[in-house]
């Protein structure tokens, strides 16, 4: 059968047919549905509209243009739609009448608003209005695990996924070199110990007054970093010709351990950390001494060691991890060295002003060794002697450990009761809020500055953590922590400070969540594995990508070219 292709008529002056088709020409028209209204070709259901629509419902009546269409109508009276929303909740009869006619005024059953008053629920056509509209929570059925990782991988398939950036080890491991040993941070973060008291055994050098005007500093009183040219001596534990005499002395044969707190703040606090790090055990004559390779990551200020990896692989990027860690350095380096009173600055010739501090020996034997032209930073040095572990019951060896520590304090003020109050000073650098997904200082400090210091600790818990543990082994009566911010995010060469805070380094430790029971059992399990070692040299190192810090065996010269090399180079900077 052949296709007859209809005939259509063209509408030149609008749109729509032109006329009636022949078979409905006689028909009559009415609405077959209460809700159908003739004259609206489109309706974009504007609020208001159907409010109205459903306020004056019950007083409409249906429009018929026909008679002989009446009798459907009539025969659906009576017939009404189910509606499927709770309804209002029905008072019981007890209370019915009582709202609103107490004695305050309406304000409730029995009058008063009382403790857990609400506003009365919306009732009629408001309430069914507010049920139409009222965004509706749709109860997701349960997930599987598979289910929700790949929800959270946009539904992509393993080899889709970014690939995940490997970190580079702190230092190359050579063929040649054997694992001994390994701590797990699952196991590191269940051991735990008596926080043990220091006990000075030599003290040296001669601290600075902290300026207070400093803690008068906010975001709109801001002030620039300034540049100091100053000397900072991160001599290692063997080559500290104070902990060789201390070795040599017989009151101290008992000490089995010698370090110094950059390098026990950072066993302490490995739990926490996320990049790698290595530390040198040498054992000698039944003695264990940690020390740190030239140039080690110990000797550098870490930047958002723990936040959402953001760096740039650019070596010539400002966001480079290389960039953004000397950054963090040179800007902690520089606010300790601002923020102290200098002697020969006019604050210093004020009598009411506080005068240096000078511990038993008021020059350390780092300064001596200097230059008369070579500015060295005033940091003291306190050699504090611990005694870690529980005290035996009786019948039970002694397993305590005595260790002595190097630990430095870098300025004083005076207290409320005009006490002085030995301080250590660090500070947190801002680079770029937007790639932390963090908080922009300058809008946010003045007002929520504990919301600011939750994030530093999400993005540097290991480097809070490891700085509170520095204070805390130097004995340091309170931490002052600095702002301090890029001028621009595009210039990491000038700096700002946006303002101060002081805390007690107790109270921060708990502030933080960290522990100090199980930092002090973390360093006394790895002590005891290092004295049970044969006499010779061991390398601790953080693996780069797994919670695992392994013990190697190195031989007795393996990082000696290395120091020479890089003392060579800075003797070569100096001339």
């Amino acid at each position: 059968m052949p296709f007859i292709l209809p005939e259509f008529e063209e509408n030149e002056t609008g749109w729509g047919p032109v006329s009636k088709p022949e078979q409905f020409s006689d028909l009559p028209f009415a609405p077959f549905e209460k809700k159908a209204f003739v004259g609206r070709m489109a309706d974009w259901s504007a609020r208001a509209e159907q409010y109205r629509e459903r306020r004056f419902r019950d007083q409409r009546t249906p429009v018929v243009t026909n008679e002989a269409f009446a009798f459907q109508e009539e025969s659906q009276e009576g017939f009404s739609l189910v509606d499927t929303q709770k309804g209002p909740i029905q008072q019981p009869g007890w209370d019915k009448g009582m709202r609103g006619r107490g004695r305050g005024r309406g304000r409730g059953r029995f009058g008063g608003f009382g403790r857990g008053w609400q506003p009365a629920a919306p009732m009629g056509a408001e309430a069914k209005f507010n049920a139409k509209f009222e965004k509706k929570v749709v109860k997701t059925v349960a997930q599987s695990k598979w289910k929700k990782s790949m929800a959270a991988n946009n539904y992509n398939r393993w080899n889709d996924r970014a690939p995940v950036r490997l970190r580079d080890a702190s230092v190359d491991v050579r063929p040649e070199w054997s694992v001994i040993g390994q701590f797990a941070f699952s196991e590191l973060s269940k051991m735990s110990t008596e926080v043990p008291e220091g006990v000075d055994v030599h003290t040296c050098g001669t601290l600075l007054p902290y300026d207070k005007a400093y803690d008068r500093i906010n975001v709109k009183m801001e002030k620039k970093l300034e540049k100091k040219d100053r000397a900072f001596y991160r001599i290692t534990t063997s080559d500290d010709p104070i902990i060789a005499r201390l070795a040599g002395d017989e009151k101290h044969k008992d000490v089995k351990v010698f370090a110094t707190d950059a390098i026990v703040s950072v066993i302490m606090a490995a739990p926490r950390s996320a990049m790698s790090w290595d530390i040198i055990v040498n054992k000698v004559d039944g003695r264990v001494f940690l020390d740190k390779r030239m140039g080690s990551p110990l000797d550098f200020v870490s930047c958002n060691e723990t936040a959402v990896d953001f760096t740039s692989e650019d070596p010539d990027s400002i966001n480079n991890m290389g960039k953004l860690v000397s950054e963090a350095t040179r800007v902690n380096q520089n606010f300790t060295q601002q923020v102290l009173i200098d002697p020969s600055s006019p604050a210093a010739a004020d009598p009411d002003a506080h005068k240096p501090y000078a511990f038993a020996e008021p020059v350390t034997p780092f300064a001596a060794e200097a230059s008369p032209e070579e500015a060295v930073a005033p940091v003291a040095y306190r050699y504090r002697a611990f005694e870690i572990g529980k005290p035996p019951k009786e019948g039970d060896d002694d397993t305590r450990v005595k260790m002595v520590v190097r630990t430095e304090l870098d300025a004083v003020m005076k207290g409320k009761q005009n006490e002085d109050q030995l301080l250590r000073l660090f500070a947190l650098n801002e680079v770029d809020s937007r790639l932390t997904n963090g908080i922009d200082w300058r809008q946010k400090l003045d007002s929520q500055r504990g919301a600011v210091l939750a994030t530093e600790l999400k993005n540097n818990s290991c480097k809070l953590a490891k700085w509170t543990l520095q204070s805390m082994l130097a004995g340091a009566d309170s931490i002052k922590l600095g702002y301090v911010s890029r001028n621009h995010t595009r210039d990491n060469s000038n700096h700002v400070v946006l303002g101060t805070q002081t805390y007690k380094p107790t109270e921060f430790a708990r502030q933080i969540n960290l522990n100090a029971n199980n930092a002090w059992g973390v360093l006394k399990s790895i002590i005891d594995v290092c004295l049970q070692l044969e006499e010779g040299r061991y390398l601790l190192l953080k693996d780069p990508n797994k919670p695992v810090v392994r013990l190697y065996t190195v031989p007795i010269d393996a990082f000696d070219e290395e120091d020479e090399k890089e003392g060579g180079e800075e003797d070569d900077e100096h001339d």
